[in-house]
């Protein structure tokens, strides 16, 4: 869950820090003051599109950091995301920032690291749901519906679903190769001559597993052995090799004995000559067993080069039939088999289209399948959300999942043989229609509640926002809302920016949004209201102000929450 918000030159906020509870957690405010801004700020943080719009005015950049424990997200492909983007949390810990320039550019850090906004976003799903009034995103939109279904029908119908692709992409690759096949005349000849080369090719590497591994251990060795054998060879070279003039140690051999013939006339130079021919001396037997350590070295230039085209082909064979050697052999196989396939039988189209039928029949059993355990989560989800409808103060609206077959031209599609969508109705005697045509702020806020509270059930999200969704309700439907944001925050952390009195008391955490005007500059600033500071809050939003009868109305009506 959310633990910690720093905004820094965000629009009209300077510095502030918010840091939310467990439970429900209300922010309110003045109009004007802001409250949405925490919403855009946590945004940013999940990947949201910058602009340089939202720097405070005379400022180079905004800052925002988000600190989320993540302790307690058991969810294997939560696990699955951080691994392949190579993130740790540190002691359960994910702290996530992000800054955007005035160029309009943005840079997001990970526990310190760079990262891209594919890694920020695909990381921040798991740890944020934001809904606004209206949420278009996932439950307005049909093409989400089928996806919203499966979640929440759970392991069987995503077993099914797994299945039915598997099948579906085996069906397309058979039809496919009757249509090139039909539309070709000489598609067999070009196929044949196309598997014979990759056969040959992959034969003729002769890769084997492990391969890639050793090669590139001999690589690193030759590399490191050829550097080695560098420096001693140039050490060598200084010492011993005259080229044009005369190497160092017959430098150091002429000195000793200039030195020599001088302190036979002098014994004052004896010292002298002494050290040059001793230092001629190592000089000399260094020169030569650095010669001696180049005889014996191992080092094989000829390897080098045989080991980097071996690489060489294993990467070029990769790119074309696979990521790794047993998926490149692999390949190699199938491209065999469908070879001796083509050689030895004259009439391949008519097999395919033996085989199309077989795959066919199988396709269809799996997809009517699929569909009957939709049909069957459609009613349970239909039933669960009228009843949650009713608790909103919607007691004769209507919901349902409705089903409609593909025409046979394109029977088979990604998502099975249905279109799915929702369909709502919030009064008798209307027509039950799809949840876009929905007009009413208020029904919207109330759909989306209901579905959310059903599906969020089946999602491990840690953290849920809703950013005034009770836009449109008053009185009973207020209170409806506050009730049921409280049943979903019994389970998670829950951010509610409100205007509304019912979602104010029903509150764990209280947090006011105030603006002010200082020296030409207006400034947000975020206060945690304690009880007397709630009271007021909610005295205000019920009549605009603070008189006796109105805080004794706030009290009366959080103790409804917490009496």
């Amino acid at each position: 869950m959310l633990l910690r918000l720093e905004i820094r030159d965000f629009a009209v906020i300077s510095n502030m820090v918010f840091e939310p509870g467990y439970g429900l957690n209300v922010i309110s405010g003045e109009t004007g003051a802001g409250k949405s801004l925490i919403v855009g700020a946590i945004g940013l943080i999940l990947g949201a599109k910058s602009t340089r719009n939202v720097i405070r005015t005379g400022h180079p950049s905004c800052f925002v950091e988000a600190c989320f424990d993540c302790s307690d997200i058991d969810d294997a492909d939560f696990t699955e995301c951080l691994d392949a983007y190579s993130i740790t949390p540190d002691d359960g810990m994910l702290i996530i920032s992000r800054t955007i320039y005035e160029n309009g550019k943005s840079v997001a850090r990970i526990n310190g690291e760079g990262v891209t906004l594919t890694a920020l976003k695909a990381v921040t799903s798991f740890l944020v749901d934001i809904h606004g009034q209206h949420d278009t995103q996932k439950i307005f939109d049909e093409k989400q519906h089928v996806k919203l279904l499966d979640r929440y029908a759970g392991k069987k119908v995503e077993s099914l679903y797994s299945d039915y692709l598997e099948l579906l992409g085996k069906y397309k690759d058979i039809v496919t190769r009757i249509r090139g096949i039909s539309s070709s005349p000489d598609y067999l000849d070009k196929r044949r001559e196309y598997l014979e080369f990759v056969v040959s090719e992959i034969r003729d590497a002769g890769f084997k597993s492990g391969d890639e591994e050793k090669l590139t251990e001999t690589r690193k060795k030759l590399i490191a052995a050829e550097e080695t054998a560098g420096d001693i060879n140039e050490a060598a070279s200084i010492l011993s090799d005259e080229g044009m003039n005369r190497s160092v140690v017959a430098s150091v051999q002429e000195a000793s004995r200039a030195l020599e013939k001088a302190a036979s006339t002098n014994k004052e130079y004896r010292e002298l000559a002494d050290r040059a021919n001793s230092l001629y001396l190592d000089l000399d037997a260094l020169a030569s067993d650095l010669g001696a350590v180049l005889d014996k070295m191992n080092y094989e230039p000829e390897l080098k080069i045989r080991t980097e085209e071996r690489l060489g082909l294993l990467f070029d064979l990769k790119a074309k039939y696979g990521s790794t050697v047993d998926e490149i052999n692999a390949f190699g196989d199938k491209a065999s088999e469908e070879l001796a396939s083509i050689e030895g039988n004259k009439d391949l189209l008519k097999e395919l289209k033996e085989k199309r039928k077989a795959i066919e029949l199988e396709l269809v059993a799996c997809a009517e399948k699929l569909s009957d355990e939709r049909v069957k989560a459609g009613k349970k989800l239909s039933s669960e959300i009228v009843r949650e409808l009713a608790d909103l103060e919607m007691p004769d609206a209507v919901f349902e999942v409705s089903f409609t077959r593909h025409d046979k031209s394109k029977y088979f599609s990604s998502s099975g043989i249905d279109d799915i969508a929702f369909r709502f109705s919030a009064n008798p005697g209307q027509e039950v229609r799809s949840l876009s045509a929905i007009v009413s702020g208020g029904e919207a806020s109330r759909i989306m509640l209901a579905i959310k509270n059903i599906l969020g059930r089946c999602d491990s999200t840690q953290t849920l926002i809703f950013d005034e969704i009770d836009t449109g309700v008053s009185g009973k439907a207020a209170g409806a809302i506050a009730s049921k944001l409280r049943s979903i925050s019994s389970g998670r952390q829950v951010l509610c920016v409100t205007h509304t009195a019912q979602i104010a008391a029903a509150a764990d955490c209280n947090f006011k949004l105030s603006k002010r005007v200082s020296s030409g500059n207006t400034e947000t600033s975020c206060e945690l209201l304690g009880i007397d500071g709630k009271t007021d809050e909610v005295s205000r939003l019920l009549s605009g102000g603070s008189q006796d009868s109105s805080v004794k109305l706030a009290r009366d009506l959080i103790d409804t929450y917490f009496g």
